[in-house]
């Protein structure tokens, strides 16, 4: 059983989607913590991009080239435009879902407002906001 401490806001937004897309067996801790952070047995685990690797290798599914993945995981995101580019052709960041759209989901939900301008981005805004896990990862910061 994974203990999830979650902080407040997107990063542990996409650590619940992470969680809940990899049907993992978990538990959210009480007290909030400034970032996220799991907890397996004896071992801590802080920060998005570690947990969401983390998370991946273990189920080895959802894992992209981290180089390629690297500034879509970054702390401060690629700009809408940026993604739009990314997302020109594709279902996903890189094609298929991966950690990094799960990382940068919250973030991209946050501006809903501004997406009329960026059609690929509010298309796979929408396509994710479908997902059941999406949504049960979204709101587990609120458990």
């Amino acid at each position: 059983m994974i203990e999830f401490h979650a902080g407040i806001g997107p990063d542990s937004q996409a650590v619940g989607i992470a969680l809940e897309e990899m049907f993992l067996d978990y538990v959210v801790a009480p007290a909030r913590a400034p970032i996220p952070v799991t907890v397996v047995g004896n071992a801590r685990l802080p920060g998005l991009n570690n947990i969401l690797l983390a998370l991946a290798r273990k189920t080895n599914h959802f894992l992209p080239d981290a180089t390629l993945a690297a500034p879509w995981m970054g702390k401060t995101p690629p700009a809408l435009d940026e993604l739009e580019k990314q997302l020109d052709g594709r279902d996903f960041i890189f094609g298929v879902y991966t950690i990094a759209d799960m990382a940068m989901y919250p973030q991209i939900a946050m501006q809903r407002d501004k997406l009329a301008h960026f059609p690929n981005v509010a298309r796979w805004e929408r396509r994710l906001s479908l997902r059941p896990e999406v949504g049960r990862g979204m709101g587990a910061v609120s458990r």
